[in-house]
């Protein structure tokens, strides 16, 4: 009757502590001697190396009363075994050294408000400090951001605080006030200062929802009690930009759009209203070299304003 051949294990089923009894009984000969290095009753090193036997099919041992001798399988593996040892001892003084490497990726994310305006500008600088970070910029609204941030996607988002969200570091890096944009020749270009509720009856030009500053602007509306005639909405600021140069509406942005406003008038709104910007991380997240540089950074961009 012909016998059924074993089928081959599947997978790794054995862990590191069965591979040091092994080598500790093929360095000393012997499994009391094995045992008392290993620090373990015999018993129990008998167990872990039945249980790394059973796992690779076959005896590793000779076993006599006299001797201890390694079988010709236990002979050709006990140099790797060896080698996996001596690369698990080492390994947390490599993760201590990539940890403290200034490299690798960083995934950074920001709202469509800061990034052309803010970010943009300070990247030039940033990667020709840290050219061997390897720097990728994603643009989303806030709720996409605290997604892939929680989802591991994004090391860092840039946005408008606060978030409402457990589990996140949130850090705020300056405020900025944000101003009423009209068309140069519009009545109130000249003013120097403007109650919103003196643009009651105008076209109001927004971002479209999903867009963090489309809210703070339409709260900055309610406080004021100012009434607009219509809204209308769109995807970025540089059409807005447009429609107010063409006489279309006016809108509410930040100051740091202020350079691409051109044939726009910018005019300070009192009382003064503002918006906060920071960024924010996982919590549990593992704070990298290549992090800690580019946060340090941003503080450094913020100051300087």
């Amino acid at each position: 009757m012909a016998t059924k051949e074993k089928p081959a294990p599947k997978g790794r089923n054995f862990d590191l502590r069965q591979l040091e009894c092994f080598c500790a009984i093929a360095r000393t000969g012997s499994f009391t001697a094995a045992a008392e290095e290993m620090g373990i009753a015999q018993p129990s090193l008998s167990e872990q190396l039945g249980k790394l036997e059973a796992a690779l099919g076959a005896a590793l041992f000779e076993r006599s009363n006299r001797r201890v001798s390694l079988t010709p399988l236990g002979a050709a593996l006990l140099p790797k075994a060896r080698a996996l040892i001596e690369e698990a001892d080492a390994l947390p003084q490599y993760a201590r050294s990539v940890c403290d490497e200034l490299g690798g990726a960083l995934r950074v994310g920001a709202i469509p408000t800061i990034l052309p305006y803010f970010l943009a500008p300070a990247l030039k600088t940033f990667t020709n400090r840290y050219p061997e970070i390897d720097l990728h910029l994603r643009e989303a609204t806030t709720a996409e951001l605290v997604k892939q941030i929680q989802d591991g996607v994004l090391d860092l988002a840039l946005l408008s605080l606060p978030v409402d969200d457990a589990g996140l570091v949130m850090a705020e890096l300056f405020r900025e006030p944000l101003h009423l944009a009209v068309p140069m020749n519009h009545p109130l270009a000249a003013e120097a200062k403007i109650q919103l509720r003196r643009v009651s009856g105008e076209r109001l030009l927004l971002l479209k929802d999903g867009h963090c500053l489309r809210e703070e602007a339409l709260t900055a509306c309610d406080r004021a009690r100012a009434r607009f005639n219509a809204r209308f909405e769109a995807d970025q600021f540089a059409t807005i930009f447009e429609l107010i140069r063409s006489g279309f509406g006016v809108s509410i942005v930040p100051e740091m759009a202020r350079g691409y406003a051109d044939g726009c008038r910018l005019v300070t709104i009192t009382p003064t209203v503002t918006r906060s910007i920071g960024y924010i991380r996982l919590e549990k997240r593992y704070v990298t070299k290549a992090l800690e540089a580019f946060t340090a950074y941003l503080r450094e961009v913020a100051k300087a304003r």
